[in-house]
């Protein structure tokens, strides 16, 4: 028996299912979230000794280029910042202590202020009469009738049972449950910091075996780079927050409200929360202010100082001094926020920017993990000519005038046909080959190409056009049409006065005999050049219309196959050079 052949055996079914690689990739997402979620208690303290090793490690690493020993200048490192944590703990004890004593003293004030306000913004109490009337009818109208009279039950007695005060040492229990839990997890995290100071050439060394030593040069470039850049992020971040800290701080001292180094501490700690650190740190002593202040000028000038403070800070020296250091999106920083917050809470809001950092540069260097670099990175995502197609094709040429203006800036508008438009162009070409774009997309994308031209190109002069003898004709077809736009666009660019025929000047029966009245050069614009017997075919065609005139053919790009066209910008030097004083003019 002759054996079957094996095609036989490879059925569609004992292959992956449609879409299966999908719905793997959400059971694995949603699985991490789940250990995420639940394994916060051990994560969560594992993460930020990892993220304090981060930082801390110059640190060590300077200690130890002064002769000191490594594990020495480990403990070291690690006593001087639980000392400083330490310091600002108590001072912040101190000051809540001194606030919690005055506050019967501020509860008059505040409540004055609350009724002034509710007062100026409830229009005299005139609605919450109205509103009072309302809700007394509606009580009215939905009181149920009188029932009759019935016996009233009998009350049971309540047993009472008198205990005896704790005392100080009941206090003292209750007040160490309470710590009990954040005492721990601090103790995890300094042990956990220390270690990973002390092994942290081992530690680097077993990650690079769990990666794989196939590749170890990407694998070292991955972590160095990961190290370098979270190392930046959070020295500057650091150094930067308790500079501003320390100025609202001293601002608020200034002025006079109550506990100003409390407020610089919490907005130094707080704006390691993005985007809402500084406004959350600004509630307190906003209401301390209107409740020391006579009226609301100290609350004003209070809330003045952090949006002025936050304005300089967020928008001028943090692009000055981080420039691009992260790489994240702003739209990544946002709902990497989001994620991180529901899933660990406000540690997980601190933490969700160095995470995201991390995540960054593990997609950039893992090549199936490379959608984390699309997703979360500030890079650009699509090239410059994929971008304007896709503006094109979604009419809209907002975003390509962007483009073209930026080339205008540099003086390049020329290099902007080169590079992005007609390379755009040639997708849409390369689409329509493929049937995947049809006649009426065509039409409508290179309607949208023209009306970009018009916004982003300098005018030309239309008397110097209509008596050129310079005519500029398209191949058949709406994409052949916006290469003889190109073209045009490029001959203004070099000041060459000329006239644009209309798209179906080349058909049957529609050549306009009165606009090509005494022309001597006509250029046939094609985007990619036609077959050697279509060209042929529409020159016999156009110089029997134009038989004084010599025809030059221009094409974008050349194909297989197909006639030798000349390029744009060689068709220049065989137009005629544009006069001085037409060049001087439109400049």
């Amino acid at each position: 028996m002759r054996p079957l052949p094996a095609a036989v055996y490879r059925e569609r079914s004992l292959g992956p299912a449609p879409g299966q690689g999908l719905v793997n990739g959400l059971i694995i997402f949603l699985a991490i979230c789940t250990i995420l979620y639940f394994g916060a208690e051990i994560l969560i303290p594992v993460a930020l000794a990892i993220l304090l090793a981060i930082l801390l490690a110059p640190a060590v690493a300077a200690l130890q280029r002064l002769r000191f020993p490594k594990v020495f200048a480990v403990i070291m490192t690690v006593l001087m910042v639980g000392i400083a944590v330490a310091i600002a703990a108590g001072l912040v004890a101190s000051t809540l202590t001194n606030l919690a004593a005055d506050l019967p003293a501020y509860q008059s004030s505040l409540r004055e202020k609350a009724q002034n306000l509710k007062a100026m913004t409830s229009g005299g109490g005139t609605l919450e009469r109205a509103a009072g009337v309302l809700e007394s009818l509606r009580r009215e109208l939905e009181r149920p009738e009188q029932p009759q009279a019935q016996p009233l039950p009998r009350v049971e007695p309540v047993p009472v049972e008198i205990m005896e005060p704790s005392g100080t040492f009941g206090s003292i229990a209750a007040i160490l449950a309470l710590l009990i839990h954040p005492l721990t997890q601090f103790g995890i995290v300094v042990l956990m910091l220390t270690f990973i100071l002390i092994y942290r050439e081992d530690l680097r060394n077993r990650l690079i075996r769990l990666a794989g030593t196939g590749d170890i040069h990407r694998t070292t470039t991955a972590i160095d780079e990961a190290g370098n850049r979270l190392s930046r992020l959070f020295a500057t971040q650091f150094l930067l927050n308790a500079t501003t800290g320390a100025f609202i701080g001293a601002a608020l001292f200034v002025l006079g409200v109550p506990g100003a180094l409390l407020w610089g501490i919490l907005t130094a700690v707080l704006r390691f929360v993005p985007y809402v650190g500084t406004l959350l740190a600004a509630i307190f002593p906003i209401i301390i202010a209107a409740a020391v202040g006579d009226g609301w000028t100290l609350a004003l000038l209070t809330l003045g100082i952090v949006l002025v403070t936050e304005a300089l800070v967020g928008h001028v020296l943090e692009p000055l001094l981080f420039g691009k250091s992260t790489g994240l999106s702003p739209v990544a920083i946002v709902a990497a926020a989001a994620f991180w917050t529901a899933l660990w809470g406000p540690v997980g809001l601190v933490l969700s920017t160095p995470i995201t950092i991390v995540l960054l540069v593990v997609g950039r260097h893992i090549e199936a993990l490379q959608f984390l670099e699309v997703l979360l990175g500030a890079k650009q995502v699509l090239t410059p000519d994929h971008a304007f197609y896709q503006r094109m094709l979604a009419n809209d040429p907002l975003e390509a005038a962007e483009q073209a203006d930026a080339y205008a800036g540099r003086g390049e508008l020329d290099k902007y046909l080169v590079e992005v438009a007609i390379p755009g162009l040639l997708l849409a070409q390369n689409d329509k080959d493929r049937q995947v774009l049809g006649q009426d997309g065509e039409v409508a994308l290179v309607t949208t190409y023209s009306e970009l031209l018009d916004e982003a190109w300098p005018p030309g002069r239309p008397e110097a056009d209509a008596a050129s003898p310079v005519l500029i004709v398209s191949g058949h077809g709406a994409l052949n049409f916006a290469a003889a736009l190109s073209v045009s666009a490029l001959l203004r660019l070099k000041h060459v006065p000329h006239r644009l025929l209309p798209e179906d000047a080349v058909l049957p029966g529609r050549f306009p005999e009165e606009m090509a009245a005494d022309a001597r050069f006509l250029c046939l614009c094609f985007l990619k050049a036609p077959s050697p017997a279509k060209f042929a075919y529409l020159e016999r065609r156009l110089a029997a219309r134009l038989p004084g005139a010599k025809i030059i053919g221009i094409a974008w790009k050349d194909g297989e196959g197909t006639a030798q066209l000349i390029r744009p910008a060689h068709a220049l030097d065989m137009l005629p050079a544009v006069q001085p004083e037409l060049s001087t003019a439109t400049r």
